[in-house]
């Protein structure tokens, strides 16, 4: 509970922190909601895949997107993970991450970006993206998004660990 009270004041103090930048106002653009699957892992040259149980795991990525100016944007992002275990004494586990990050739009709806990560389990490190938008007329734009998490932790011996995820979601 400590770690979640951590997470909502830093969002807090992110988000208020991002008002201002060099003296200019910035905006809240819009937000999104989407699901996160991700499809391999790989730790220590050993390779592991989404359907496989010791890593399946599938988030629900919301998130606020702040105009900076022209060439970069701010956005704060939450993600709830659920991983249902086979493990019968825990059938589930429910980790959040914090992944506030920069993104800067390419042009023609391509958007490259970069995240810090930290979550409850303890993990933390960065991640890059990729991502492409759909307009669906008014306000409403369908994306899909390549996601390279990079993570340690949370182990004390932990190795670091890549993966790949696919992102799905609709922004407003």
């Amino acid at each position: 509970m400590k770690t979640i009270g951590l997470m909502v004041f830093a969002c807090i103090l992110c988000c208020s922190f991002f008002t201002k930048v060099h003296g200019q106002s910035s905006k809240l653009e819009g937000y999104h909601v989407g699901i996160v699957q991700p499809i391999l892992s790989v730790n220590r040259g050993d390779a592991q895949y989404f359907y496989q149980n010791e890593i399946y795991t599938i988030g629900f990525p919301i998130g606020l997107t702040f105009k900076m100016g022209t060439s970069v944007k701010f956005d704060l992002e939450m993600v709830p993970f659920f991983k249902p275990n086979v493990d019968l004494q825990r059938p589930y586990e429910i980790n959040l991450l914090f992944h506030p990050g920069l993104l800067f739009p390419l042009g023609s709806a391509w958007t490259f970006g970069t995240r810090l990560a930290f979550e409850t389990a303890g993990s933390f490190g960065i991640t890059a993206l990729i991502n492409k938008g759909f307009n669906m007329g008014g306000d409403r734009v369908f994306f899909v998004e390549m996601v390279f998490p990079g993570r340690w932790g949370p182990d004390k011996n932990a190795a670091y660990t890549q993966s790949l995820a696919f992102h799905f979601g609709i922004g407003f």
